[in-house]
């Protein structure tokens, strides 16, 4: 029975790494939304700086342009962000199966000591029984 309960502590202590990472990818998947919309919006900012066709000051153009740049550069970032969350999101994916795995093989041989604990058991009563014949 005490390995029973062991194992029944460890499916446990594993569900709560599973929800753990499950709530992990969630973040994942809200963070990789923000960044994209952040992307669009920065891509709209460009295209919009970039298609001005109005008559406007040297400094003014410099300005726009260096605007441009910056923009440019927050993009980069932007998608440099999400290919990593895109690793993130697998790597907790992998997480998550090899913890359901392991919990399937926990709940097995949970099974298995059930099992042997009941055909002890069984032997024994079998055991008493024929004591008590036997007298």
């Amino acid at each position: 029975m005490k390995k029973v309960k062991q194992i029944g502590l460890l499916q446990t202590k594993e569900k709560l790494n599973q929800n753990k990472t499950i709530s992990h990818l969630a973040d994942i998947e809200l963070e990789v939304e923000k960044c994209l919309k952040v992307e669009n919006e920065l891509e709209e900012i460009a295209k919009q700086k970039s298609s001005e066709r109005e008559r406007v000051s040297s400094y003014s153009f410099q300005a726009n342009r260096h605007l441009v740049q910056k923009v440019m550069e927050q993009r980069e970032i932007i998608q440099n962000r999400q290919e990593y969350l895109a690793k993130e999101k697998i790597a907790a994916a992998q997480e998550i199966s090899r913890s359901k795995a392991k919990t399937d093989v926990l709940e097995k041989r949970k099974r298995i000591e059930r099992a042997k604990i009941l055909a002890e058991n069984e032997t024994k009563q079998e055991d008493k029984f024929n004591y008590i014949i036997k007298r």
